[in-house]
């Protein structure tokens, strides 16, 4: 750990200067622990530039999970339901890496919004086919092992799907599969690539509305502490469509380890009057068993069937080819996967899935690890960091609340307390998207600089120290928009943790006064030989750059600051200092 005098600077992200004359200070650690757990500092939202309705919704899931607005990357892409491997590399992989810069790093979940493609067409030897978007978009940083490109590659293999028959099937290794925790640039080589993997899921459904409801899902789950309900999970149809049913009795007795009420039924595609957690099944169709069930906010579901996520699976209900997986979006769960094109049945989630999502798992990650292929044909719709189970820490911030509109600098406190009393392994706090402070919990203390509409987001993270309720790791977090109206500049200085200075010394200051008690605001040689500027601290990138408003003087500035304050402090003035000329 090590102190460290920092300001901050309300500006464009290439900015890296830290202002002279900080009057307060944050922690800082000196290497950082891993960013783990979909959060919003680590999501980035994509919608279609060319669809009003998908910034819309963009907008509307950024403000709700208080994702800064510089994580918001529209698209340029065609509103049609498949693209090109070109009209892909050039649309999104290249746009969104524009659009993030230097925080793309930190990134390790994309939501994808309603409005853009299904799917992306690959060459092959033989002619095209084509993964989904998502997958895709997941991928694109694997590598083979030797540095050769994956995107673009033939994404199947031939392979015997069963009577004799050969069908084309997916080759390429999921890499994350029963892995953990996730991290911004988590990667692995296994079986021959390198696997450097995002968690992709999607907002979509039949309408704008339909999509928002996936986020009205997990919030409202994560304020109730989950869904109180049933985790139903009913056989197959079919043997094809049964081959999950054998993660069936090992997931039931380990949710029902944890309090929860997981029941294994026979298929029946009119089960109804159940009120549903989780629902897992294997079927090309299905009747009153979707509608004629209540699924609670937070719920997670699985079909095993081929079509699920099939393009006018999310149209009009007349236009559904075997079971779309919109109509469990239409009811209100937090999350389902399905498939773009025909996948073969070795490429489904296994049902272990609900158990780490009980635990307190996020929904991207318990999805993507319980995944056998990647660069293949599955969509998951939901807000990757639902976490409904989760005991989350709690941050707060002083100084600043949401909508405030204040003049001139700020001083803020950002602290975190956990109700589990757990370790805390990072606290970190944004202005506009751009790290300015972090710690590894302790309150983080500074003067903060900002001109015109602002948002603060502070994001902590709980550290794994063995116990269940530690195991993966969630994120809390505190974020609102600002604004700030040219004003006082600097803050004033907090001296001895916040206590007040006695007033007949001069103590605090670490000198004595030489004169009278009180030197009605006249400073004498020692008062003046003390003052000075705080230690120079570390050297940062591109300081070169000036503020976006001038505070020159700085050191006759600082001077005149503690002369003030020495003499305030004399007579019990607690009045905060003016505008320093």
């Amino acid at each position: 750990m090590k102190r460290t005098w920092i300001a901050v600077e309300h500006g464009r992200r290439s900015r890296g200067c830290l202002l002279l004359g900080v009057l307060f200070f944050a922690f800082t650690a000196s290497g950082g622990s891993a960013w783990a757990v979909p959060g919003p500092d680590s999501v980035v939202v994509v919608p279609n530039r060319n669809v009003p309705g998908s910034l819309a919704l963009a907008e509307r899931y950024r403000a709700t999970r208080q994702i800064p607005r510089s994580q918001v990357c529209p698209v340029d892409l065609p509103a049609t339901d498949t693209i090109s491997l070109s009209e892909f590399r050039r649309g999104f992989v290249r746009a969104v890496a524009a659009c993030l810069g230097d925080d793309n790093g930190r990134i390790e979940a994309v939501v994808l919004v309603r409005g853009l493609p299904l799917r992306v067409t690959v060459p092959i030897a033989t002619g095209t086919t084509r993964v989904s978007f998502a997958a895709a978009a997941a991928l694109h940083q694997t590598t083979t092992s030797t540095g050769g490109e994956v995107l673009g590659m033939a994404p199947g293999q031939p392979v015997n799907c069963g009577g004799g028959n050969t069908c084309y099937g997916a080759r390429l290794p999921n890499g994350f599969l029963r892995q953990g925790p996730f991290e911004p640039g988590w990667s692995r080589e296994f079986r021959g690539f390198v696997h450097r993997p995002r968690l992709v899921t999607m907002l979509h459904g039949r309408s704008d509305e339909d999509a928002a409801r996936l986020i009205a899902s997990a919030t409202t789950a994560e304020a109730l502490g989950g869904a109180a309900a049933e985790h139903l999970f009913m056989n197959g149809a079919d043997p094809a469509r049964g081959v999950r049913d054998q993660d069936y009795d090992g997931a039931i007795a380990a949710l029902t380890a944890l309090g929860q009420t997981a029941t294994r039924v026979p298929f029946d595609a009119n089960l109804s009057g159940r009120s549903l957690a989780s629902y897992f099944v294997g079927t090309a169709g299905l009747g009153a068993t979707i509608e004629g069930n209540t699924f609670l906010p937070g719920a997670l579901v699985d079909n095993l069937t081929s079509f699920g996520a099939l393009p006018p699976n999310f149209e009009a209900p007349a236009n559904e080819v075997q079971v779309s997986i919109a109509r469990w979006v239409t009811l209100g769960v937090a999350g389902v996967h399905g498939t773009t094109d025909e996948p073969l049945n070795n490429v489904f989630p296994d049902r272990d899935l609900s158990v780490d999502y009980v635990e307190g798992a996020s929904l991207g990650e318990v999805y993507f690890r319980y995944l056998p292929f990647a660069y293949w044909h599955n969509l998951v719709l939901g807000d990757p960091m639902a976490a409904p189970y989760a005991v989350r820490p709690v941050v707060n911030i002083t100084g600043l609340s949401a909508g405030a509109r204040v003049a001139g600098d700020q001083p803020v406190r950002v602290e975190v307390t956990d109700p589990l009393d757990r370790p805390i392994s990072a606290l970190r706090l944004f202005l506009d998207g751009r790290l300015i402070a972090e710690s590894t919990g302790t309150p983080i203390e500074l003067c903060l600089s900002a001109l015109g509409s602002a948002q603060l987001l502070a994001v902590a993270q709980v550290g794994d120290d063995g116990t269940p309720a530690s195991k993966h790791r969630p994120k809390g977090w505190r974020g609102f928009d600002f604004e700030v109206t040219p004003g006082p500049l600097g803050c004033q200085p907090e001296l001895d943790a916040g206590v007040q200075p006695d007033a007949a010394s001069l103590d605090d200051l670490g000198i004595t006064d030489s004169g009278s008690g009180v030197d009605a605001g006249l400073a004498d040689a020692s008062d003046v030989g003390f003052v000075g500027p705080p230690d120079t601290p570390a050297a940062q990138p591109e300081c070169g750059c000036r503020s976006t408003y001038d505070r020159g003087g700085l050191d006759v500035a600082w001077i005149f600051a503690l002369v003030v304050f020495q003499s305030r402090k004399k007579s019990g003035a607690k009045t905060a200092l003016g505008s320093i000329a």
